[in-house]
């Protein structure tokens, strides 16, 4: 959720808009058609058990999960290989059950998940707010973000160096103005889904990290990439991250930084935590991270420990102290004040799984951070970890945009959170221990440190 002027906007708009449905992960050795017959045939495997569940919620359809990029292509993505081994990739084993009773969604879950060829099963938290809160650019001196360390991330020493130029980016969420005047002379693209709502926010978050190099507004931390956009709008009914994230790595390359501008609610937490608690999404994002794509994530607006955060097994899936740790290869990135020294903000979640932090309140971009369309309007109070994740990936795509102009190989997804993550190179919060939202990046110190080590 976006933070504006230090305040979360009030959502009229917040009730569900697309049918509850459960998530259904089968065990590899199930085979069921990728179709609509995918039901016909899971009543003759399981008899009594589906007769069962469907006595007690009628209406109950099964359909494969990812419904809007094909079989064919679904297949093709799990049998690819990367740089690390991507877990649990056969991705034709989700499913999902759309119950027309939303009351019911939690028993149908907990009954399927029981079943013995069913791996996981879990209620989809559906759609949630987005995590909000050059000289000859007018509003580029209000920018303080791209300012010198320890105040900001050195964008503008770095930019003597690269601009974005080599590097690629695609940003996920759910809505943009593209042809905003800050925008438009980017040309940036739609890889698939729908740009549906929350415009105003997903332009603040490109004009962070793309604003075209012109005589209005503001200016991108990495004006030369070349920028594309996925929504999770599949379409006008059917919202689906991890979905979105599959059809932006069938179309980016070793290198491209991806940026997740979303969180999830989940039935074990008190707020919004990062989207890779939920499995599909999290295969999703290994799967992405094992392509070397480098992927962002905003760590969520829920001001909560994650260190402490338990999944509905009972597992300490973001803490990387425990056993349980899911290490899904992203850069999950909390918020801090723009002020020094650096503070964790109240909203923002913390602890071992969150790599780095930027500021997360008084950020200066195009748009209104909101739902707003204009093609003129701006902001200078965009944050929350939905302002601090486009830094960060903004200073990935400078470091990778040095590797390409020096014709050097990009980083790998591991070797960008190593170095982004660094506690004796970058810039540390206010009190460490107590902040628990990791470092952010000095690109001086970066690059200086880069170039010794080359």
């Amino acid at each position: 959720m976006a933070v504006i002027g230090g305040q979360i906007p009030t959502l009229r708009a917040s009730r569900r808009r697309t049918k509850p449905r459960v998530v259904v992960k089968f065990r590899p050795e199930v085979r069921l058609p990728y179709s609509s017959k995918a039901q016909a045939t899971i009543t003759e495997q399981e008899g009594r058990r589906w007769a069962r569940l469907e006595t007690q919620n009628p209406g109950l359809r099964l359909r494969p999960y990812f419904s809007t990029i094909g079989q064919s292509k679904i297949r093709k993505l799990s049998s690819r290989t990367g740089a690390a081994a991507p877990v649990n990739s056969n991705f034709e084993s989700y499913f999902v059950l759309e119950c027309p009773n939303a009351q019911s969604v939690g028993r149908v879950a907990a009954e399927i998940a029981d079943w013995p060829n069913v791996e996981t099963a879990y209620v989809e938290a559906g759609p949630v707010p987005p995590p909000v809160n050059p000289s000859d650019d007018l509003r580029s001196m209000s920018q303080g973000y791209l300012d010198s360390a320890p105040a900001g991330i050195d964008a503008r020493w770095a930019w003597l160096h690269a601009d974005g130029t080599g590097a690629r980016f695609v940003d996920l969420e759910r809505g943009w103005t593209l042809d905003h005047e800050d925008l438009y002379s980017a040309k940036i693209l739609v890889i698939s889904g729908l740009s549906k709502d929350f415009h105003g926010h997903g332009t603040a978050v490109l004009g962070e990290v793309a604003a075209f190099d012109n005589k209005l507004g503001g200016i991108g931390i990495a004006p030369g990439a070349h920028t594309r956009v996925v929504s999770q709008w599949r379409t006008a009914s059917i919202y689906n991250t991890a979905e979105a994230i599959l059809s932006a790595a069938s179309a980016m390359q070793p290198g491209d930084v991806l940026l997740l501008e979303a969180q999830t609610s989940y039935p074990t937490a008190s707020g919004f935590v990062p989207v890779e608690v939920e499995l599909a999404v999290y295969d999703a994002i290994r799967f992405a991270t094992a392509q070397s794509i480098v992927v962002v994530e905003a760590g969520a607006n829920g001001a909560v420990d994650l260190d402490a955060f338990e999944d509905t097994n009972g597992k300490k899936i973001l803490n990387r102290g425990s056993a349980d740790f899911r290490d899904s290869g992203a850069i999950v990135v909390g918020a801090a004040s723009s002020t020094m020294p650096h503070q964790r903000l109240g909203f923002s979640n913390f602890g071992s799984r969150i790599d780095c932090f930027a500021w997360g309140e008084n950020i200066d971009t195009c748009g209104d951070g909101w739902m707003g369309t204009a093609t003129n309007n701006y902001i200078a109070v965009f944050g929350g970890t939905s302002g601090a994740s486009p830094i960060i990936a903004g200073a990935a795509l400078l470091l990778q945009s040095l590797r390409a102009v020096s014709s050097s190989v990009k980083y790998s997804p591991s070797e960008l959170r190593k170095l982004l993550s660094d506690v004796a190179l970058n810039t540390k919060s206010a009190i460490p221990a107590a902040d628990r939202i990791g470092v952010m990046p000095n690109l001086r110190a970066l690059i200086a440190h880069e170039t010794v080590t080359s």
